[in-house]
């Protein structure tokens, strides 16, 4: 496992990189946040949610509420932020809940928008599943969707409060996301 501090005039957190880290995600959140909020988010697909489900949701003492997003530049739309932060409201999400963005670019772009806007912003943990999106979309606070008019025409800069490049993702889950 290697840390890697990332610090910006706006932001610092961890990148951690390494393998083992699904089936501990929910303790090491809660070791570094002191304890888990009331309510957590975990935002997938559900090809990531079918390989890395079972593993995650165990790392947890009570499972998290999961959001779907389908896989897909199609599905990187507002329409999709707004079912998410619906969802989110009706699950009793509040200014203390925490997202985990669980997925590859897309989800972890949309993931990291609607932290941004939930609430006027609340924390985010991504756990990129791609490579592309290890190295480029969970890093530096890039979030945002598509409209019509163009790709990422929306959206704003809200830094991860942890990113966990899990390296077993990089053989299994190439094509997923």
């Amino acid at each position: 496992m290697q840390t890697i501090r990332v610090d910006t005039p706006s932001a610092n957190y961890d990148v951690i990189a390494g393998s083992g880290l699904v089936e501990t995600l929910g303790v090491r959140i809660e070791r570094v946040a002191g304890k888990l909020p009331r309510r957590v988010f975990v935002l997938t697909s559900g090809p990531i949610w079918a390989l890395w489900g079972h593993s995650l949701l165990q790392s947890f003492a009570e499972a998290p509420e999961v959001l779907f997003l389908e896989p897909g530049e199609k599905h990187k739309t507002m329409a999709s932020v707004e079912r998410l932060l619906r969802q989110m409201a009706q699950a009793g999400g509040d200014r203390g809940s925490l997202l985990i963005a669980f997925g590859g670019g897309i989800v972890g772009d949309v993931g990291g928008f609607v932290a941004a806007i939930y609430m006027r912003g609340i924390r985010y943990v991504q756990v990129p599943t791609t490579f592309l999106a290890q190295v480029d979309s969970s890093v530096g606070g890039k979030t945002g969707v598509n409209l019509p008019e163009g790709k990422n025409l929306v959206g704003s800069f809200h830094h991860p409060w942890w990113c966990l490049p899990i390296l077993e993702f990089w053989g299994r889950c190439r094509t997923a996301s």
